[in-house]
């Protein structure tokens, strides 16, 4: 006999659980007008364009630790990209699905190339070398959605 009221309870918590997701997921997507006047406001409220600074900061770290030969300076720095992609990431999703994927694609090429960076042994290893590629393709989708990002008026 006591199991019916936890059920009632279970059932209960679960239905508080679920529209308290969703109020908390409405309240994310409180942004109103154009999609680009979404964007400045999503960009006002997040510091994408810092972020942002950051993680080409670390990038230009990286090649100069490369051009001195440096491996742990570039491994360094390579934990360094990690760290801010992830602070990065944390801005997303945005108000346009295109830019949400720009970043997406440019944050994850980045994680991914700064942790193998950061365990690379040697500065001419296949490791390494993977990892620049990498890099090298994040930093054309993270392009596009700054050229994105600046034709809705976000600098």
């Amino acid at each position: 006999m006591t199991a019916g009221p936890r059920r009632t309870l279970g059932g209960a918590v679960a239905l508080v659980t679920v529209l308290l997701v969703l109020g908390l997921l409405a309240g994310c997507t409180g942004y109103t007008g154009s999609k680009a006047n979404q964007v400045r406001q999503w960009a006002s409220t997040t510091s994408v364009s810092a972020n942002d600074g950051l993680v080409r900061q670390d990038i230009a770290a990286i090649k100069a630790s490369l051009r001195a030969g440096q491996l742990k300076d570039v491994t360094s720095n390579c934990s360094g990209l990690v760290f801010d992609t992830g602070t990065a990431y944390g801005n997303l999703p945005t108000p346009d699905n295109t830019l949400t994927n720009e970043l997406n694609v440019a944050y994850q090429d980045f994680a991914n190339a700064g942790s193998s960076c950061a365990a690379a042994r040697s500065l001419r290893s296949s490791r390494m070398t993977r990892a620049l590629e990498t890099i090298k393709g994040g930093l054309v989708s993270l392009d596009a959605a700054t050229r994105r990002l600046a034709a809705d008026g976000v600098h």
